[in-house]
């Protein structure tokens, strides 16, 4: 890590990535200067059959990005990581098994961060991380027709580098803004891919169950590994639907499918999908 200071942003280093890549036996990281968005050209190459399990494409600026519900997501050049990945559930994985990767991703995450900096990250159900209460990721995973069958791509968005006055809303921050030091995005983005390569490969190795344990990380399951990080639960929380209706209940735990289960004042038990609602707050007006 570099002191922050007032010099250039720096571009991605592909030696670094290539590296990285290589090291783990993967396709090597696609970097390109700009695009309207890395999840609609990666699933564009997986229609296409030019992508393999763990192709990767990122960029400097990105601008047509897009995240949950269509929102709009733009930064700076060279202020954040805008990355895609491919998964290839074949043959290793049950197509229901792809619901874990928009949290495996923010695990990653979250691993990646705490290898490059002093900060601790955590997850908000079901696709951002955050450090303390401000959001530093989003994340979007979207379905893909590969020329073997469905397929996925985990799009995601990390803050790096931007200013308070580059974010778009108070509740977000930067690695630059939490450290008080400028982080290299090429490390940074190699810490990801190998942490996402890891969970990766001890999720497919029991066959895409997230209640079994993972011996690459003491015995724990993904579910156990996910449910660690999540700042949602315990909490309070308010859960906003399309149709305009809302629930208030106590964020209990994290299901085998990936739902996040949830208690009512009335002792009520629910269950609630990612697909299924629109937002999922704090009661209490903190956004994890």
């Amino acid at each position: 890590m570099n002191a922050t200071t007032d010099a250039p942003r720096a571009a991605l280093d592909a030696r670094i990535l290539a590296a990285t890549t290589e090291r783990l036996g993967i396709s090597p990281v696609q970097v390109v200067h700009s695009t309207g968005s890395t999840n609609a050209d990666l699933i564009d190459a997986i229609v296409r059959g030019q992508a393999a399990h763990l192709s990767s494409l990122t960029c400097e600026y990105q601008s047509a990005g897009k995240g949950r519900l269509e929102r709009e997501w733009q930064v700076p050049e060279g202020a954040a990581l805008t990355v895609s990945i491919a998964i290839n559930p074949n043959p290793a994985l049950p197509i229901p098994a792809l619901s874990w990767y928009t949290m495996l991703a923010a695990l990653a995450w979250c691993q990646a961060i705490e290898t490059q900096t002093d900060l601790t990250a955590s997850v908000k159900w079901p696709n951002d991380v955050l450090l303390g209460s401000r959001k530093v990721c989003g994340i979007l995973a979207q379905l893909a027709s590969s020329t073997t069958g469905p397929a996925l791509v985990v799009g995601t968005g990390m803050n790096v580098d931007q200013e308070r006055a580059e974010l778009p809303v108070a509740t977000a921050t930067s690695l630059r803004l939490a450290s008080g030091q400028r982080i290299s995005r090429s490390e940074l983005l190699a810490s990801y891919l190998s942490a996402f390569h890891g969970l990766d490969a001890a999720f497919r190795a029991v066959a895409g169950d997230a209640g079994a344990g993972l011996a690459a990380y003491g015995g724990k399951s993904l579910r156990e590994l996910v449910a660690a990080k999540l700042a949602t639960l315990g909490h309070w929380v308010r859960i906003e639907y399309p149709d305009g209706t809302s629930l208030e209940a106590q964020a209990l735990n994290v299901a085998a499918d990936g739902a996040l289960e949830v208690q009512d004042a009335q002792g009520g038990q629910h269950r609630v999908l990612a697909g299924d609602v629109q937002h999922v707050r704090r009661s209490d007006g903190q956004y994890a």
